[in-house]
């Protein structure tokens, strides 16, 4: 009858009871023991040896059953505790090779085979450019091939944090079932996907309302005075000889012609004008003649 390590096993029903709140593992374990053969299997794994063994079976509905019931039954909660399961066993043995993960993965072969009891285990490797790629499987077991899956998964994951290959510590792993036979792919220093931070509509821009400039210093009385005095006082006219005009409108004057010099009128050759302007011809009349003595 194949069987899986009753020891391995018991590490990982620990482990989920370490994961779960409450008494979730206890009341898993009784819900499950109406469809496995192996009568009160707490007590079995409490009292078990390193050589024993438990049904694969009822080892695939209880492992299975414990990650539904305290994970979210994708198997990932799983492979993190059967890695540090694995991870201790690979520290032990002292069989990492640092800065080659697929020696190392190569060297956890015999280990991972020698869980499976009467079971054999088809094991392949090969190097890619981003990392490796591993088939494992179980010859007409597909549900066994599903343990397995898991299982080198978290085997990859431990021999990436004691290999130590590639640029960062991250690995990323996909797992495809083909039935019986399940292909583990690992990528070296995959980047973490970051989820985009959520679109959000600008906002417009708010105007600040103008805050009105105020002095900073009170005025003195003595300065109100003086301003009021300055307001009051009307300016002096001013005088026409010193109005000058704009420099655009100033005659252009040559400085080597002399100014001319305007003489005035002879009061001899002018009649007289009265006041309203207009000369008159009884005026003209009367006025003697210059050639009469």
């Amino acid at each position: 009858m194949p069987g899986l390590r009753a020891r391995f096993v018991r590490d990982l029903v620990e482990s989920f009871e370490r994961e779960s709140s409450g008494d979730t593992v206890g009341e898993t374990l009784r819900r499950l023991e109406a469809r496995l053969s192996t009568a009160d299997v707490r007590a079995t794994l409490r009292s078990a040896v390193h050589a024993d063994a438990l049904d694969v079976a009822d080892a695939e509905e209880l492992l299975f059953g414990l990650d539904a019931a305290v994970g979210d039954g994708t198997g990932q909660l799983l492979e993190r505790l059967a890695a540090e399961q694995l991870g201790r066993i690979l520290a032990q043995g002292n069989l990492s090779i640092p800065g080659d993960l697929m020696a190392t993965v190569a060297r956890m072969q015999a280990p991972l085979e020698h869980l499976f009891v009467g079971l054999p285990i088809g094991f392949d490797v090969s190097k890619t450019r981003d990392g490796l790629t591993l088939f494992i499987g179980a010859s007409g077991r597909p549900r066994t091939a599903r343990l397995l899956s898991h299982l080198t998964a978290a085997l990859v994951r431990a021999c990436q944090r004691y290999a130590r290959e590639g640029m960062s510590e991250h690995v990323g792993i996909s797992v495809d079932s083909l039935g019986d036979r399940a292909r583990v792919t690992a990528r070296l220093g995959a980047v973490v996907p970051v989820a985009p931070p959520p679109l959000s509509r600008p906002s417009p821009p708010r105007r600040r309302p103008s805050e009105p400039h105020l002095p900073t210093t009170k005025p003195t009385l003595e300065a109100v005075n003086r301003i009021l005095t300055r307001a009051s006082v009307a300016p002096p006219p001013a005088d026409p000889d010193e109005i000058v005009a704009p420099r655009s409108r100033r005659p252009v004057r040559s400085t080597t012609e002399p100014r001319p010099t305007t003489r005035p009128p002879r009061s001899d050759t002018l009649p007289s004008v009265p006041r309203s302007g207009f000369v008159s011809k009884r005026d003209d009349e009367e006025e003697p003649s210059s050639s009469s003595g």
